[in-house]
């Protein structure tokens, strides 16, 4: 019964797994208010800092990950769908690297907005989305490539890496950083955008307005340089600048 409300589930939450880091800003501006860490300032800006580490190792984690060996997972007619079954590099030593990335990445931004009920609903919440989307995406695999997926859930873990041997399984790739700016530059930006949109939110919500022009003009220079760094990498990108190196 479990087993089918999460696939179930999952398939439904499938469909939307690219509208999901904007669905948790959503969800944390619409349900909840801001708060500091512990009701205090202090505490609230090494929690804010927390947050920002915790997201920025999500992004850091998917890129070494893609860069290495990428698993394309894209769906097809908002379905499950995967040509070949990926068991080298990392994902020799943990199934689901890129859902630990962006859970990290998650995480990290409930973090920086402080609410205490981004630890007790939105974060689980999102934690049941994920976890029924790799249960549905399990339950595919299966069906598709049968014994050879079971021996592989049975040797490598779900969440938790497993980094014995991680060395010699990295030997036989060629670490390509184009790939990884190529596949993921987006979320990358999408990150930092979003990182520091909640914390200006967070100010707003606690202390008001600017009252002054320095207090606009600085964000929006941030803004505005983010901005055109996604432009320049997008370019990049569709110029065929950053096609995948030889070797």
């Amino acid at each position: 019964m479990r087993q089918k409300l999460l696939i179930k589930s999952g398939n439904f939450f499938f469909k939307l797994r690219n509208a999901l880091f904007p669905l948790f800003i959503v969800s944390l501006l619409l349900f909840t208010k801001p708060g500091l860490f512990l009701e205090n300032e202090t505490a609230d800006k090494l929690a804010v800092g927390a947050g920002f580490i915790t997201a920025l190792l999500g992004v850091v984690f998917r890129c070494i990950v893609i860069g290495f060996a990428y698993i394309k997972r894209g769906g097809r007619d908002g379905k499950v769908y995967a040509e070949n079954l990926v068991t080298k590099g990392f994902y020799n030593h943990v199934r689901n690297p890129m859902y630990i990335g962006n859970f990290l990445i998650l995480t990290g931004l409930g973090i920086i907005y402080g609410s205490i009920y981004v630890y007790i609903a939105v974060i689980p919440l999102f934690a049941f989305i994920y976890l029924s989307i790799v249960i549905t995406e399990e339950n595919y695999l299966r069906g598709h490539f049968g014994k050879e997926y079971e021996e592989y859930c049975k040797r490598v873990p779900r969440f938790m890496p497993n980094l014995s041997g991680l060395k010699e399984s990295l030997k036989e790739f060629h670490y390509d950083w184009r790939k990884a700016i190529r596949k993921d530059y987006g979320t990358f930006f999408g990150t930092i955008v979003g990182c520091y949109a909640i914390l200006l939110i967070k100010k707003r919500l606690l202390y008001g307005f600017p009252r002054n022009i320095n207090d606009i003009t600085g964000p929006l220079i941030v803004f505005l340089l983010l901005a055109a760094g996604y432009i320049l990498l997008r370019f990049l990108k569709k110029s065929g600048k950053l096609k995948q190196s030889a070797g």
